[in-house]
């Protein structure tokens, strides 16, 4: 589903990431996330302070990811130290970057991890952004039902990844349509 969204969405600064597949850094400038491709990596860097993207480039692993992106945001920005990011921060500034986060629940089973990502996104306020995906037959208990009614996210169910792929798309042409008429939008001197 990532490659058709990113295919699909070419030109409309549209990036997918997959939690699993991202990893992220602080400076004392700047705000990065490193998505992982095999032997190389797409360094996003974005302002610390409001998550514009400054720059996208890929790199290849020369040692260990670390070491790889720490060698880029110095030779490139000057920067002394970087720390790479607990989950939880990872998490966070995954949903500060994002315009929607999309969660499925494809399977049942006891982890319930995306449950947990709900709650979390929830709790730092982005229920705005979450579109919450599950498939037909999936039950979800009365307390979790409480909360995405009360916070208002928005729910959809899917019976096959083909029609989980036409929703996901069709959700985020209306969202990518919304985005750019907010830039049209742009007050004029006697507003």
């Amino acid at each position: 589903m990532k490659e058709e969204i990113v295919k699909s969405y070419s030109g409309e600064n549209l990036y997918a990431f997959l939690l699993d597949t991202v990893e992220t850094y602080d400076t004392d400038k700047f705000t990065i996330l490193v998505e992982r491709l095999n032997k190389k990596v797409t360094i996003f860097v974005f302002h610390q302070f409001d998550s514009r993207l400054i720059d996208v480039e890929d790199v290849k692993i020369e040692k260990d990811l670390d070491e790889t992106v720490y060698t880029f945001l110095k030779n490139k920005y000057d920067i002394k130290k970087t720390k790479k990011t607990p989950i939880f921060k990872k998490f966070d500034i995954m949903m500060r970057i994002s315009q929607n986060i999309i969660l499925l629940r494809d399977k049942e089973e006891t982890r319930g991890g995306e449950y947990l990502e709900l709650l979390h996104a929830i709790f730092q306020n982005y229920s705005d952004k979450i579109w919450f995906f599950r498939r037909d037959g999936i039950q979800l208990s009365a307390m979790l039902m409480e909360y995405l009614d009360n916070f208002r996210i928005k729910i959809r169910s899917y019976n096959s990844e083909k029609n989980l792929l036409s929703s996901v798309m069709r959700v985020l042409g209306y969202e990518i349509s919304k985005l750019r008429n907010k830039t049209k939008e742009k007050p004029t001197k006697d507003s």
